[in-house]
């Protein structure tokens, strides 16, 4: 092509950018959609030679299943220069790698008008991406399959569903299920529960439980079934994971089946009830290598607590049958509730480092006023409790949100203020000995009925809720945010001083500004004046 440069030693600064740069970049006839020419660094992320790039139409670098998307940005990116992204390119080996690409104005050259295409290889940055996505669905779900765990389910079916439910939730994982072993002929498996993301488009219509049933499951060694990866699983006591299950030795007799329903990579991570049952729990995705180490040990932790939580099953069984509800098994339970606070805790500082010790140091604030202003410890415990996850329903907000380092825009703040009726939404049928939910849902309403969710005023509101407002507003000012520094207590004091029987409780603000002014009440981090 006339005017554009070669592989000859580069003679001006546009041939230097030209042989040197890193990104790859092609010269396309913008009214054919030709490649005209192509830079060494192209030539390295395609896999092609410059002579064999050169005449090839520029669709066709793309997977087939993209071709369609990119003709059309190409036409319609022709007035201007314009990015594209969530493509990919595939090389002459037959490898796809994602990229980012920016095309420019149209520029002409000789007879012909031309579009500069710039290509770059983002495949870390997609790696990161998916590590980053894995990691902060890990500790969604964990927190809201533990919360399931705790809940009051009447059979092991209905718990292990809500297990799957939450593996599957908004995440990248297509199906997961649960297996249990059965002793009779042909040592078939039983499918205990079994969820189908919701959000995953195009699957074949019959669904998951044709497609199990086309595994002729069986974790009989002698039976064809047996060999697959779940039955081995069983068998063996051992995980099994396929990073690529077209690949993979476990599902070669089913490889077709598999294909359908687009399945890529498997794991299966075993579990036993009292060295009574013995079972696994299967998740698949549509992508291999998709098990991250953060996700594998979720897994193994769930499959874990699954014991736990169907033994408990069983013995309330046994518990209701024998009328043997007393007093003592209450408490156990409560117990067992409030302890299940502490990972959900971390599970959720961990997602929002920004605020990580918030709810803990609200919980301290809490239990401090309630103490003052006489409260049992049974009360108090339930204050606690309810400080402890008072911010539980900013699980449902976006992680990119709750992080951010500037101020909300509106819907985004909209957003925020949803998480108090989530949070009530995801407690409300955990049988708590306190009305944590009710706690959780209120302590953002304000005693004039400017608050929300629902605009309650005085004697509507809780009293465990105006504790929990006051010092989720103190902590909340005086600890460090990413748009502004920790304010000084006693900056803070004032404030609440102020909204006194209009926003806040009169007597809990009362009993707060002598706790940290009379008694020297502090908490580690802060900023005293």
């Amino acid at each position: 092509m006339a005017d554009l440069p070669t592989a000859k030693e580069p003679k001006s600064l546009f041939e230097l950018n030209w042989t040197y740069e890193q990104d790859g970049k092609l010269a396309v006839d913008s009214a054919t959609g030709i490649l005209v020419d192509a830079n060494p660094a192209a030539e390295a992320l395609m896999g092609y030679s410059r002579a064999e790039l050169i005449g090839m139409h520029a669709t066709m670098l793309h997977p087939e299943g993209e071709r369609k998307r990119v003709e059309a940005e190409f036409r319609s990116g022709m007035e201007q220069p314009s990015p594209h992204f969530d493509l990919h390119i595939q090389r002459k080996d037959g490898v796809c790698v994602p990229v980012a690409i920016w095309s420019s104005e149209k520029l002409k050259l000789a007879d012909r008008t031309l579009v500069i295409g710039q290509f770059r290889d983002i495949t870390d940055q997609v790696q990161k991406e998916h590590q980053l996505s894995a990691q902060s669905w890990a500790l969604g779900a964990y927190a809201v399959a533990t919360l399931a765990l705790g809940g009051k389910y009447s059979s092991e079916e209905l718990l292990l569903q809500a297990i799957c439910k939450a593996i599957t939730h908004e995440s990248i994982y297509l199906f997961a299920w649960v297996g249990i072993a059965e002793d009779g002929p042909g040592k078939r498996i039983h499918v205990a529960a079994a969820v189908a993301n919701e959000a995953v488009k195009g699957l074949p219509a019959e669904g998951l439980a044709v497609f199990l049933d086309g595994l002729h499951l069986s974790w009989s060694e002698d039976e064809p079934g047996g060999k697959c990866m779940v039955g081995t699983c069983i068998r063996s006591n051992e995980m099994q994971i396929a990073p690529d299950a077209e690949k993979s030795a476990f599902y070669k007799p089913w490889c077709n089946h598999v294909k359908r329903y687009g399945i890529r990579s498997v794991v299966a991570v075993p579990f036993s009830i009292m060295d009574r049952v013995r079972g696994a729990l299967v998740v698949y995705a549509a992508r291999p290598n998709s098990f991250e180490a953060v996700a594998i040990e979720v897994f193994q932790r769930l499959a874990g607590q699954m014991s736990q939580g169907i033994h408990a099953i069983e013995q309330e069984r046994l518990l209701q049958a024998e009328r043997e509800h007393s007093a003592k098994t209450e408490q156990r339970l409560t117990a067992a509730l409030s302890a299940m606070v502490e990972p959900i805790v971390l599970a959720m500082e961990m997602r929002d480092p920004y605020t990580a010790g918030h709810q803990n140091r609200v919980a301290e604030i809490a239990v401090a006023i309630g103490k003052e202003m006489g409260w049992t410890d049974g009360r108090l415990q339930g204050l606690r409790v309810a400080a402890q996850v008072h911010d539980i329903g900013k699980i449902s907000i976006p992680a990119e949100i709750l992080t951010k380092p500037g101020h909300l825009n509106e819907a985004e703040r909209n957003l925020i203020n949803q998480h108090s009726e989530s949070g009530y939404t995801i407690l409300k049928d955990i049988p708590f000995a306190w009305p944590i939910a009710e706690m959780v849902r209120q302590h953002h309403e304000k005693m004039d009925g400017s608050g929300y969710p629902r605009g309650l005023k005085s004697d509507e509101i809780l009293p465990e809720a105006k504790i929990l407002a006051v010092a989720d507003i103190v902590e909340a000012m005086a600890s460090y945010r990413p748009y502004r520094p920790g304010i000084p207590l006693d900056i803070v004091l004032k404030e609440i001083e102020k909204e006194a029987g209009t926003l806040l409780d009169a007597e809990v603000v009362r009993v707060c500004l002598s706790l940290f002014r009379d008694k020297h009440f502090t908490v580690p981090g802060w900023i005293r004046s």
